[in-house]
């Protein structure tokens, strides 16, 4: 039995298809559907529906794949936890994280690059369940979102600030010396919002229905850059973290104004397993954040720095 086996079998679940997973792990088709049924043979149960061509997996070809996964993650962290040994960090560090966290991502990618210059960094933008299964299924290392739910439970939690949300407008849409609007109003305009399946798009439904609002999006996406370029041409409106258009000058003929009645308020945070021994890249992401969150925010002061929180390091 080997290891190898079990990334051609993690493939196969991703791709659904004996070809592709074979072109995802360099091997010959033959050569990966070999190996597959010397598993099979080796564990002694059907692991792979077939008939003619890939139907999926058994109940117990289920409970494989998810040691596989475990058993991968196991080899990624003792290679991590040995390259920290040497002082070299080496891999690759998968962050999940919800849209509007995305201003403070380049601050903590440049600090975290510079104590490690070995490691990639590979940014996901997911939708808040995806982020929590991924990051269960070892196939993320730490995810920024928000810090509510009950499936944070058995996990790792530091709280690095709270997010308000503003309204991004062109600057022609409104009288320029509007400053706020309340939700209800907002919700009069022609709008552009996150897709529904990403989290922050809950919280703002929930603020729409807290005061009896329902409105219709002209458009859906999972960017808010995107909603924020479509805002630059002047005909929709967005909702945005506190501060986001101003981070950067990349969106001209844009303002934001304040989101009012009521004035929204969510903690987010890291995230990241609950294991022994720790998980080298989350907990070197963990430290790293432990010890520059008041750095971190600092950077976005002239953009309506979110309100940072202190909390003592979580074991």
């Amino acid at each position: 039995m080997f290891l190898r086996q079990f990334e051609y079998l993690i493939a196969l679940e991703k791709e659904g298809h004996f070809g592709r997973a074979a072109e995802r792990c360099h091997v010959s088709q033959p050569s990966l559907s070999s190996a597959l049924q010397q598993l099979e043979a080796e564990l002694d149960v059907p692991i792979i529906l077939r008939h003619q061509r890939y139907q999926g997996f058994t109940p117990e070809g289920e409970r494989v794949v998810s040691w596989a996964k475990r058993l991968l993650a196991d080899k990624k962290s003792m290679i991590e936890e040995l390259a920290i040994m040497r002082s070299n960090l080496n891999g690759r560090l998968r962050i999940g994280a919800m849209p509007t966290s995305s201003p403070i991502l380049p601050k903590i990618n440049q600090l975290f690059s510079s104590l490690y210059p070995s490691v990639e960094v590979d940014i996901q933008f997911l939708g808040s369940d995806k982020l929590i299964n991924e990051l269960r299924n070892f196939e993320l290392d730490v995810c920024i979102t928000y810090l509510e739910g009950s499936s944070l439970k058995k996990l790792n939690t530091m709280a690095l600030y709270e997010e308000q949300l503003s309204l991004m407008i062109p600057e022609s849409m409104l009288p320029a010396d509007q400053t706020s609007i309340s939700w209800a109003q907002a919700a009069k305009l022609r709008l552009g919002l996150l897709s529904p399946n990403m989290g922050e798009r809950g919280v703002m439904d929930e603020a729409f229905q807290n005061v009896g609002q329902s409105p219709s999006p002209s458009l859906e996406c999972n960017s808010i850059f995107q909603l924020a370029f479509h805002v630059m041409q002047g005909d929709i409106a967005t909702i945005v973290p506190n501060g986001f258009s101003k981070t950067n000058d990349a969106f001209p003929g844009t303002r934001e104004i304040s989101l009012t009645d009521p004035v929204l308020s969510k903690p987010v945070g890291l995230i990241w397993e609950k294991v022994v021994p720790p998980l080298p890249m989350a907990q070197a992401m963990a430290d790293l954040l432990l010890e520059s969150r008041e750095e971190i925010f600092s950077a976005l002061e002239k953009s309506d720095k979110p309100k940072s929180v202190k909390r003592k390091k979580v074991a």
